[in-house]
Order: C-alpha cells, then structure tokens, then sequence
C-alpha cells in the first residue's frame, strides 16, 4: 500500500494554499515551519521553531499556532522523523513499472519488525550509473500503517490539512538544492545532537544519504569528549564518513567528483569542526546559514536551525516540484 492510497479517505480535496506548514513530530515536542508562497516572489519563511510539549500538551499547542497563522488555510506536510521509518537501498526488482510496487513490498519483507502488510511502503529510484551494466536502484521508505494514521488523525482534530508525508533525506535535498554548487552537485552534513545525516545531491537527485551515529554533542571541547586526543578521533570517524560517502558517488555513479560540503549551523563549535574538516582532512567545508538563503521574517538563531533545518526543507517542497515541471 502506498502512502498516497492510505492517506486519500482522511485527505480533503486538492486546492489552491498560500503555502506549506511542515510538523515533524517527537516524544517531548514538535518542530514546525510555515513557508508562505506568492506569485512572482520568493517564498517566505513566516514562523519557525522546536515546541516542547508532551504527548498531551500537542493538541493544544498546535491548535494556537493554527490560530495565530490561519494554518487551517495551508497544505500540511508531516516529517516523520528517522526513528519512524526505514530508508532501504536495493537493486530495482526486474518487473514492469505496474508490477514494482508489490516486488519492492516482497523484496523488503523479511527485513522489517512488523507484517508488510501492515506497511506503509514508497520508493524513490536512485540516478542511473554511468558504468557499464551496473544495477539500477531504489531507496525504499518503509513505516506502519498505525503510526502515519495516527500522526495524520492528529494533525487533522487541530485542524490541518494534510497533503504529504515526507521524510528527513528528501526535506535536507530540498535545501542542499537552494545552493549555488546545486548545478556540480554538493553534500549536505545535519549533525544533531546524537546522530548525523549525510546527504549528497546534484540538480535536485539525491546519489546518497545515510545517517552516522556520530552527534554534535561529541564534538564538543567542553563535555564529555573534551580530551584532546578523543575529540580528534570523533573528528577524524567523522571527515572518514563524509569522504568514504564522496568516494561512493563517485565510483560508482562514474560521474566527476562532488567535494563541497555545507553543514548546517551547530549550537556548538561549527567552526571549529568545519575548520577540522578543511585543514586536516582536504575537505571543502563550509556554514550553512539558512537566513543567507531563505527569505523571512524571523531571526534563525543556530539552535533554531539546527532543530528545524529538516522540517524547513520540508516546506520548501513546492519549491523543488515548480523548478522541476
């Protein structure tokens, strides 16, 4: 079952919105972002930011943003963020275009914790190589059924309108393509405080992402990791990750090297570990200052970005589907 067939007996008919409200969702709050759209003029950023809530302060709290920002008006977009979905990388089954969305289904069933048909299952394919004979592939986003309805019946009882589900790697590429290295193809490095993704792009296609356990919180100087020599080890399983993920693109998609990486802002130490990156490992890095390249009406501090870079990037898709008609 695909997301779009689950989703058409709870979502309204299509109409004409002033912009995008993108909500991902966490145990102790939620991120929003509301991206206004307007013939001949940039989108505009209206409001961003991380509520915290409890499970049952949510309702609430997204009823008063709804009210302060006519959000009832504007398409919803739910982020799931990465503890509710997999992303699966496979070799593209060899059946008619009708016939894939049901062998993509058998192909991943033995790797989920849960019955596929109880799935929600979508794909997206990969660039074709350049090299000779090699196999096609597929990005495959898998989650429950019981958990995307349920985030959409919530985001419905406060009044939104929901159009899409989207997921973290697609929100980061909706960014990655704001950029001016957009048309030679660019990485894109979100550290949060636990985790990393890495996302790799060129013109719109993703060629790679991948989450790394590494975090901002062990890249800091002053916390746990505050030995020199183990700081430097975390930077350096780092720089590895980002130039094994380049090595990858280039070798096996056969096309001309990508090697800039813009990394969104950190609350902590972003120019020291982009300095790292730049001296010690060759790797072209730069900040990643979202206000530079979004217009709107808030001040993004580095916390804010960091917390809402993904859930930005979510509204941002209509965007990406205009450039792309």
């Amino acid at each position: 079952m695909s997301i779009v067939q689950l989703l058409q007996k709870f979502l309204k008919k299509p109409s004409v919105s002033p912009g995008i409200v993108a909500v991902s969702f966490f145990p102790n709050g939620f991120t929003i972002a509301v991206t206004h759209y307007a013939e001949q003029a940039r989108p505009r950023l209206l409001h961003c930011e991380f509520v915290f809530a409890s499970p049952q302060q949510v309702h609430a709290q997204l009823e008063i943003l709804i009210k302060q920002y006519e959000l009832d008006k504007y398409d919803c977009h739910i982020l799931l963020n990465h503890e509710q979905y997999r992303l699966m990388g496979i070799d593209a089954p060899a059946v008619i275009n009708e016939e894939m969305k049901q062998a993509v289904q058998w192909r991943i069933a033995d790797f989920l914790d849960y019955p596929v048909n109880e799935a929600v299952i979508d794909y997206y394919p990969l660039p074709k190589s350049n090299r000779a004979n090699s196999s096609r592939l597929l990005e495959v986003v898998s989650c429950t059924q019981q958990m995307v309805l349920a985030l959409t019946q919530q985001c419905q009882q406060a009044g939104l309108n929901v159009k899409v589900i989207d997921i973290q790697e697609t929100a980061l590429r909706n960014l990655a393509t704001l950029l001016r290295e957009n048309e030679q193809g660019i990485a894109l490095l979100h550290l949060q405080k636990d985790q990393g993704c890495i996302v790799i792009q060129k013109k719109g296609e993703l060629f790679l992402s991948r989450k790394i356990s590494c975090g901002y919180s062990r890249l800091d100087d002053e916390g746990a990791y505050n030995s020199g020599e183990l700081l430097n080890l975390e930077l350096d399983s780092l720089a590895l990750e980002v130039q094994r993920s380049f090595d990858y693109v280039e070798n096996y998609f056969d096309i001309p090297p990508i090697t800039s990486l813009a990394t969104v802002l950190m609350p902590i130490n972003t120019p020291k570990i982009i300095d790292f990156l730049n001296r010690h490992h060759g790797i072209t890095t730069r900040a990643l200052d979202l206000s530079a390249i979004i217009d709107g009406d808030i001040t993004l501090d580095d916390t804010t970005q960091n917390l809402c870079a993904s859930v930005i990037g979510a509204s941002l898709r209509r965007l990406l589907e205009a450039s792309q008609l």
